[in-house]
């Protein structure tokens, strides 16, 4: 079952990144109950590079990302017009910061799960911009915490039970990258 304020980030076309000391099964679990909710909602991309994903809603893109550069792959989301992306791991950061840039720059929801132990404040503050900083090519971040907001998602830390601990979203009012607790 899909906690409420998720259910109504997905409707509002908000992007959701799955965190936690939860193992990878039950992130993926919880991953899989909302790429089939997006796919009834939006039109869906799945890349999954390591097949984690049990199973692919018969109406999602499937984009082969091995071997191919994010420019080929960013075509491939434009020319199928999706609108949603899902992708059950933070692996390969130039994927990761296309994402970004989709959720921010082009109004696409994003679903992402981060496969290490890491959890909302980790995720947001460290994570993503070290994946930021290994795929930019000028090496910089200072753009990070502006590309977390424009993503604007809502974070989901499971506990070690796989048990919903946290919703976490960022507070766009505050400088900097804070964020706000809903339970």
């Amino acid at each position: 079952m899909i906690d409420p304020l998720v259910n109504d980030a997905l409707l509002d076309g908000r992007s959701v990144i799955i965190v936690g000391a939860a193992p990878l099964v039950d992130k993926v679990t919880t991953f899989q109950s909302l790429v089939d909710a997006v796919a009834d909602m939006r039109k869906l991309a799945v890349i999954d590079e390591k097949h984690v994903l049990p199973t692919v809603p018969p109406s999602a893109d499937v984009i082969d990302a091995d071997f191919k550069g994010v420019d080929m792959i960013h075509r491939e989301i434009r020319e199928h017009g999706d609108t949603a992306v899902a992708v059950p791991n933070m692996r390969r950061g130039d994927i990761v910061r296309l994402l970004m840039d989709f959720a921010g720059q082009e109004d696409g929801q994003v679903l992402l799960v981060n496969d290490a132990r890491s959890d909302a404040e980790d995720t947001l503050r460290d994570d993503l911009p070290m994946i930021l900083l290994k795929s930019s090519p000028s090496g910089h971040t200072e753009f990070s915490d502006a590309a977390i907001k424009a993503m604007n998602p809502v974070v989901v830390s499971l506990d070690v039970n796989g048990n919903v601990e946290s919703l976490k979203v960022v507070d766009l009012h505050k400088e900097g990258l804070h964020t706000v607790t809903f339970h």
